[in-house]
């Protein structure tokens, strides 16, 4: 009897690693645009939208993983299957629309599939997580995508400055509590949130931020648009913020948000 109830259980874990890997992929390929809702106030609703439409295939996930007995196998499975129907995608794309694409997909990951599967999955969402990006580096060399929970993200839109500033200091090879971050950030929390509309304003370059910063990913020169960035806008806000010189910089910020998004804004509707 017991070998008969060990069978089906087998028998029932390999229907469920089968039925993961064959839709598992439908998780990336279902997201047309991430960054079109990932703003401050619409993130949140949409994300937990998504989970729910994916539950049936994170339940799979769970089940197969915990009656597997070869778990790094079926992970290195899910990852493979996850990474070679992106592969599939992508090839016979033109150049520009591979990147265009990859884009997507690296954000799609990071903000919302692994976010889902860490958050719905207790036992296998990180595992996975941790298997996707390995299997991605490797696949995708150009990449370096990092893990994150839906609630650090969540939470992000309060915390940081702006994205293009995040950005800049990211590609210059600094790290998240840089000196110049760490200011940028005190500068926010009390000086531009204690001015009259400061809440409205902050949201204002959150709504255009991200999408600013996704079109100069794309650009195959993106590194020398930081650079000069960093170099006119940047740079300059920090010694100001030194000085004691707020509202100069909050102007000189100001320019910088406005032109780079009439030169990278690229969204359905404008930017008044």
């Amino acid at each position: 009897m017991e070998s008969i109830i060990n069978g089906e259980t087998k028998e029932r874990t390999t229907d469920c690693a089968g039925e993961a890997l064959r839709l598992f992929p439908q998780m990336l390929f279902s997201i047309d645009d991430p960054l079109k809702n990932f703003k401050r106030g619409q993130y949140g609703p949409v994300f937990k939208e998504y989970q729910d439409q994916h539950r049936e295939i994170m339940d799979l996930i769970e089940d197969a993983f915990l009656g597997s007995e070869d778990r790094e196998g079926f992970l290195k499975d899910l990852a493979g299957e996850l990474v070679s129907q992106a592969q599939k995608t992508l090839s016979g794309q033109k150049k520009r629309r591979q990147e265009e694409m990859l884009s997507n997909y690296n954000m799609s990951i990071v903000i919302y599939l692994n976010p889902a599967l860490i958050e719905y999955n207790k036992s296998s969402g990180r595992p996975v997580a941790e298997e996707i990006l390995r299997k991605w580096k490797e696949c995708f060399p150009r990449t370096n995508l990092k893990i994150s929970d839906f609630e650090s993200i969540n939470s992000g839109f309060k915390t940081k400055f702006c994205y293009i500033t995040t950005a800049v200091c990211e590609s210059l090879k600094k790290p998240d509590d840089c000196y110049e971050l760490n200011l940028l950030r005190d500068y926010r929390d009390t000086y531009l949130l204690g001015l009259p509309g400061g809440e409205k304003l902050i949201e204002a370059y959150y709504d255009v931020s991200p999408t600013i910063v996704k079109h100069i990913n794309r650009h195959t020169m993106r590194d020398a648009i930081y650079a000069d960035i960093w170099r006119e806008y940047l740079s300059p806000c920090i010694r100001l913020i030194e000085e004691h010189k707020n509202e100069q910089c909050r102007v000189l910020y100001q320019d910088m948000v406005d032109t780079l998004a009439r030169r990278y804004f690229k969204q359905e509707g404008h930017i008044s």
